[in-house]
Parts: structure tokens; C-alpha cells; sequence
């Protein structure tokens, strides 16, 4: 049975209005997600486990690719000389022709076959099926989408976005059998009992392989089911097809992965199989006298070897294809993998794998559903920075197929801020009008959602305007009070002005000497666009700037989070290659600071004095993704809990849905305001005013919620019992 075929040319604005209409698919992939994330919390014993064995496995993993000419040649050699015959294919269509012309030699008339995504990247069912071969998946997950001629939804929950009715629906249909199941159980017993007969009467078996060890030419299967061993075992023939990433290069490094696969995968200590294959099995085939087994190990390229030598692509061949980073995935976990993916690579990580084995144009087609908010890279067991990979490949399709007027207006928010600025409040006015919005849908925005208020009165305007007052004097002459510098993001300035001044209201009334850094962008808009030539330019002229201000004694805070994030980690990537940034950007990263993280690590030290008035309120804290990958998540509720006779709860969600610019695309706009419905009703529970460090956010909220939402440090310069010009603006 052939998997359904796509269109390339793709309307993913209606593939997503047809997957949020879809309350089957919600349903599922609610339940599924959320147990999953549950069960993974619960296994991993604790954040620096993790951190841990993620740094060993990735070590392993660069090894593998930085060894991988020699690994290939030692694991060849010792497969083949426990008797594997090994082909090494270049691409998915010489992989393809290896097994179908060795079914035929064979008069191979079944096949049964494993889960393997390897073996879904080649189309390798459907080329044997072309050929007269009946092809039978084994894993109860593929071969409930293969009778639905589907492509998988997940890495591995291939049918996750299917609920139990529809299921069992589904195999009654297909299967016609007797006595139709009514549950989980009958249905696993339905399908189990399909497959023993299967299994026995089948002259090839395929499978994929987890690992490769070159120390012992081994292959490793990792699986719940038992289905991939009596692949391997009960045909005659079995055929595995293994990427060349998949090498490792001793048996001892094994141990690290199997702690961390189906921790990540499923939340599961151990699965409930773990198969170590060395060439051609010696165990007599069962109910077959005579016939001698065959063991085929095809290795295949298909891209590979292009993206290992590809420093923007290579990490992604350290993928161990556990799932985590699709679970973490606010919008994967709405529309599922056959909108945000390929065919067959779902999520974020299926768009640099579709990029590398099946082009350009089809990578392209998903690549804008990644928000890069990071989550993915937070759980991702072998630290791929999935984000930079999918900017990396943003970047690219700009350049081969071209970027649009609108992606290339959102990525200078510094020149559309300075220009709304000056001509506010008309332009306000006229952004909010009919025209302007109509002229805003025309361009590819979504009218439906209001723009952000542009302010006259820059915080940057304020900021000289005020001088020094007399605290900030009296402050200064404290040899031994804090210093710090303000990074000045484009939103606070031209947006938000007032939280930039309580920002300085409440530092100064701590004791804290600030000053204001006369900073570039930090480039974070136009990274989202794929557009990163002024970004490095940015940096580049940043640098300098962070480092004088370090020099004189600042550290350097930020008052929205993900500015720290471009400076933390993508300005590594930016600067990447340049030999005079590496030591630089380390020691000016070290002195980088949420607001709220410097202000609650002085509390920690003792340093923290604010005199703050109770406040008998309730406050709702939202985390803001950045914060949470950069480990930062907890800051703003510990502050908010200085601030005496207050109520603070924090509430869990992957994402405001916002996102930079990501809500505003009209194509998107629906998505955006999905993901937004489940942090809405997570604080419809809650009373109180709802606080959040990210711009996106506050925005996202207002508009969801009709709530106020205000910065942390908005709320202690209320607690201090006085506040600057811009502060109580409404």
C-alpha cells in the first residue's frame, strides 16, 4: 500500500486552518503530548543528570562525525567479517534499486518491515510494492498510517495524531476482521495476530538500526514492541538500512545513548528491547530446512556526507531521532508533523532533514513554522541548536528562491520603530484605521491583530531628557554600589518606554549605578526572517560596545529576554569563523544579565535593599520562552515574592503564540492565536494581573485576555510607592 503523495507547491495558511478545525487531531495530540512531557520529567532524575550525560553524548556524536572516514572503513570491515554483505549507496534511489533487485533475485514475494525513518527518507515500501513485492510494517504505530496511506506524524508515535475510535475504525475497515475490536486490546490482539503468520511466511525482513558501532561492526535496534527482533530473525534475509550518522565508535559509548533515548522518546528508564546485531545470525531459521540466512547492511549518504561538511548542518547528524524536540514544540503540538514537516522528517529537526535529503524547495515549504523559541533545543539530548539550524536554512531559501517585502520590513524593527516614533501618535492612528489594516492584510499581516503602539517620547528620549537626577548622584558616590549598563532593545524603546524607566526606577532605588548602552539592534528580528548580513554586522559593532561598557565596571542587563538570547547564543553563531570574537564573546556573555536574574541574584547576596510596601494583590507570572531555555524561568516569580503581603503563581505553557513577528504573518495568524488558547486558559484560572518579562508576549496576552499585563519591574516600582513620568501610563 503506497503512502499518499503531496503536492510540493503547499498552502500551509490552509493546511493549518485545517488542522485546528480538526478536533480529532487536537484531541489526540493534546493527550499524547502531555503525556509524553509528563512522563519524560518524571524519568530524568534531575537537570544536572541531564546536562551531564547530554554533554557526553554529544561529545560521542562529534567524535563519530569528526572520525567518520575511518569509523566507516574500521565498521565495514568488522561487519563484513562476521559475515555482512554491505553496500554503501549514495543516495535514496541507489539504496532503493540495491533492495528491490535483491528481492527479485530472491523471489522475494513478502517483506516485513520495522520502524525505521531511515527506510520512510528512501520511499522504500512503496519502490518494493511498484515492483509486485507485498510490503507489511510491523510496528503497531507504522502499520495503522500505512493502512491509511500515510506518512509518519512523529519520530516515533507515527500514528500520534490518530485517536483509539478512529483507529480501530480504520483496521476494521482495512482488515475485515470476524469479530471487529471494540478497544486497545482488541486491537492489539487484531493486529498481533495478522502479523505472527506474516512474520513466518515473509522472505525478507527490513530494518533500520539506532546505532552503528565501529569498534565491533554491530548494529543496535532499540524498540518496545518485539516486532524489529522477529524481523530479524524469522526471514530469511534481512536487509538493514542505516544511516552513516548513525556510527559511534566504541560498544562503551553505547551506554550513554540508551539512558537518554528512551528517557527523551517515551519518559521510559529502559525500552523493552535492545537488540546488538553482529553480521549474519548463526541460529537455524525456523520452519525453512535448508535455507542459510542473509544479512544485506545497506549505509546510505542521501545528503549526508554534504552536511557534515557543512559547518551550518552538520549538528543535525548528531540526531538520535527521539522525538523530544517535537514534544516541546508549540506548534508541531497543534497542527502535527504532516503540517509542520516533510515527507517524512516532522518539526523543526524535519526541516534541516528534509533540507539535506530532499531538497531545498520542499524544506522551504515548512521552514517559517519554527518559531525558534528554543524549547526543542532545552530537551534535545544531544544539544543540536535546531533553531540556528532552521535560520541557517531560512537564510539559504532567501537567497535561492528570494525574500519578500514584509520579511524583509519585520527584520529592521529599528528603522520601522524610529520612523513610527517620529510620527506618532498619526501613525498609530493610521496603522489602526480600515485602510491601514487592509494595507496590512494586502501585505501579508494579519489585519485582525493590532499592531503595537508606537510612543513620541522614546525611552531613549527619556533617558536623556532626565540626566542624572539626584539619587543617581548620590548613588555614584557609593564606591562599592553595583554598576550596570542598560541594553536597549528596539520594543522598550519605541514601544514600551515606561518599563525602561521603571527598569532605571527600581535600580536606582536598590543602590545600583545605571547607565544606558548606545547599542545596535541586537538582531533577533531580522535572525526570525532568515535575513542574518545585518545581524553580524550588528554584532560585530555590539561587541565593542559590551566590552566598554565591562571595562568600566557595568554589568549588562537586559530587559527582554530574547535580546539575551541573541547575545548568549546566537551571537556565537554569528561571529562564528571571526578569530578576533571567540574570547571576547565569552567573557561578555559571562557579565550578561536578565533584569530580573541580576536583581534576584543580589537579593541571594544580601545586596538587595528596595524598602518595598506591601501590595495586597495576586500576580499571574507567564514565563517567556527565551527565559526558560536560557534557564531562566523561575527569576520572575522569586522576584515578585520580595515584594511583601503578595500572591504569585506561575503558570506552565510552551508558548504566548506570539513570537516576534511569527502571530502577525497572516498565514500563521490562526496558529499564533491557537497556541495562545492554551496559556489563556491556563490563566482564566487563576485571578490577578499577569506578569511577563517578553514584549510578545504582553502583547499576545492583552489582546487574548483583555488582562492587564505588566514587567516584573513595572510591579516593584508600584511596591517602591512612587514611580517616573512613564510609568503609570496607561
Amino acid at each position: 500500500m503506497g503512502r499518499a503523495h503531496r503536492d510540493p507547491r503547499r498552502d500551509i495558511g490552509r493546511e493549518i486552518d485545517v488542522a485546528l478545525a480538526d478536533p480529532i487531531l487536537k484531541e489526540a495530540m493534546g493527550r499524547a503530548l502531555g503525556t509524553m512531557h509528563t512522563r519524560r520529567h518524571a524519568a530524568i532524575p534531575s537537570q544536572e543528570w541531564f546536562e551531564e550525560r547530554r554533554e557526553r553524548a554529544r561529545a560521542v556524536k562529534d567524535e563519530a562525525l569528526d572520525r567518520q572516514s575511518e569509523l566507516l572503513a574500521e565498521f565495514i570491515g568488522k561487519a563484513r567479517a562476521a559475515g555482512a554483505i554491505v553496500q554503501q549507496a549514495p543516495d535514496a534511489a541507489a539504496a532503493r534499486a540495491y533492495i528491490c533487485d535483491l528481492a527479485r533475485r530472491r523471489g522475494v514475494e513478502l517483506v516485513v518491515k520495522s520502524k525505521s525513518m531511515t527506510t520512510e527518507e528512501i520511499d522504500l515500501a512503496h519502490a518494493l510494492e511498484r515492483t509486485g513485492v507485498c510490503v507489511i510494517e510491523t510496528d503497531l504505530g507504522e502499520r495503522i498510517i500505512q493502512l491509511a496511506g500515510e506518512r509518519p506524524s512523529h519520530l516515533v508515535a507515527p500514528a500520534i495524531h490518530k485517536n483509539k475510535e478512529e483507529i480501530i475504525r480504520l483496521c476494521s475497515e482495512k482488515m475485515a476482521p470476524v469479530c471487529p475490536p471494540t478497544d486497545a486490546e482488541g486491537l492489539t490482539r487484531l493486529v498481533r495476530g495478522e502479523l505472527r503468520e506474516t512474520f513466518l511466511r515473509a522472505g525478507m525482513g527490513v530494518t533500520g538500526a539506532n546505532f552503528a558501532i565501529a569498534e565491533t561492526g554491530s548494529i543496535v535496534i532499540v524498540e518496545n514492541e518485539g516486532n524489529a527482533s522477529l524481523t530479524t530473525l524469522l526471514p530469511p534475509i534481512h536487509v538493514a538500512v542505516v544511516g552513516r550518522e548513525k556510527l559511534i565508535p566504541r560498544l562503551a559509548d553505547l551506554a550513554v545513548f540508551l539512558e537518554l533515548l528512551p528517557r527523551s522518546a517515551s519518559g521510559q528508564k529502559m525500552t523493552g528491547y535492545v537488540s546488538l546485531l553482529t553480521g549474519r545470525q548463526a541460529s537455524p531459521l525456523l520452519g525453512r530446512p535448508g535455507m542459510e540466512r542473509e544479512f544485506h547492511l545497506i549505509i546510505l549518504d542521501n545528503g549526508r556526507s554534504a552536511a557534515l561538511d557543512d559547518p551550518g548542518l552538520r549538528e543535525i547528524l548528531r540526531c538520535i531521532r527521539c522525538g523530544a524536540c517535537l514534544n516541546a514544540c508549540a506548534p508541531y503540538s497543534l497542527v502535527g508533523g504532516h503540517v509542520f514537516g516533510g515527507d517524512p522528517y516532522p518539526g523543526g529537526i524535519g526541516c534541516a532533514w528534509t533540507y539535506v535529503t530532499k531538497g531545498h524547495a520542499q524544506a522551504r515549504e515548512f521552514n517559517g513554522l519554527c518559531t525558534t523559541c528554543s524549547r526543542c533545543t532545552e530537551v534535545c539530548p544531544v544539544k543540536i541548536d535546531i533553531p540556528w539550524v532552521n535560520t541557517l536554512v531560512h537564510q539559504r531559501n532567501n537567497r535561492e528562491f528570494g525574500s519578500g517585502l514584509r520579511e524583509r520590513s519585520f527584520a529592521r524593527t529599528d528603522l520601522m520603530g524610529k520612523g513610527l516614533s517620529a510620527l506618532a501618535p498619526v501613525s498609530n492612528a493610521v496603522l489602526r484605521s480600515g485602510p491601514g489594516r487592509l494595507g496590512l492584510a494586502a501585505f501579508g499581516v494579519d489585519g485582525a491583530r493590532p499592531l503595537p503602539r508606537y510612543e513620541r517620547t522614546t525611552f531613549r528620549a527619556w533617558w536623556r531628557q532626565r540626566g542624572k537626577g539626584s539619587q543617581a548622584e548620590e548613588v555614584a558616590e557609593t564606591k562599592e554600589a553595583p554598576r550596570v549598563a542598560l541594553f536597549v532593545d528596539c520594543f522598550t524603546n519605541h514601544n514600551l518606554p515606561q518599563v525602561g524607566s521603571a527598569a532605571v526606577e527600581v535600580l536606582e532605588a536598590a543602590g545600583v549605578d545605571v547607565a544606558v548602552l548606545g547599542n545596535r539592534c541586537c538582531g533577533r528580528g531580522a535572525m526570525s526572517q532568515g535575513l542574518l548580513d545585518k545581524p553580524r554586522q550588528w554584532a560585530a559593532e555590539n561587541l565593542p560596545i559590551l566590552e566598554g561598557a565591562i571595562a568600566e565596571g557595568h554589568e549588562v542587563l537586559f530587559i527582554e529576554p530574547s535580546c539575551l538570547s541573541a547575545i548568549r547564543d546566537d551571537y556565537t553563531r554569528l561571529l562564528e569563523g571571526t578569530s578576533w570574537a571567540g574570547r571576547r564573546l565569552e567573557r561578555v556573555q559571562a557579565r550578561c544579565y536578565d533584569i530580573a536574574e541580576f536583581l534576584v541574584l543580589l537579593h541571594r547576596a544580601g545586596r538587595l535593599e528596595l524598602g518595598l510596601q506591601p501590595l495586597a494583590e495576586t500576580f499571574v507570572v507567564h514565563g517567556h520562552c527565551h527565559q526558560k531555555s536560557l534557564g531562566l524561568g523561575s527569576f520572575s516569580g522569586e522576584l515578585l515574592r520580595l515584594i511583601p503581603g503578595v500572591t504569585v503563581h506561575e503558570v506552565e505553557a510552551l508558548c504566548c503564540g506570539l513570537v516576534g513577528s511569527f502571530g502577525y504573518k497572516k498565514e500563521y495568524a490562526a496558529l499564533s492565536r491557537a497556541m495562545g488558547e492554551r496559556l489563556f486558559e491556563e490563566l482564566a484560572r487563576l485571578p490577578g494581573d499577569v506578569v511577563t518579562c517578553g514584549i510578545s508576549c504582553r502583547s499576545q496576552i492583552e489582546m487574548g485576555t483583555g488582562r492587564r499585563v505588566a514587567h516584573p519591574v513595572e510591579v516593584l516600582a508600584r511596591a517602591l510607592g512612587g514611580s517616573t513620568s512613564l510609568c503609570d501610563r496607561a
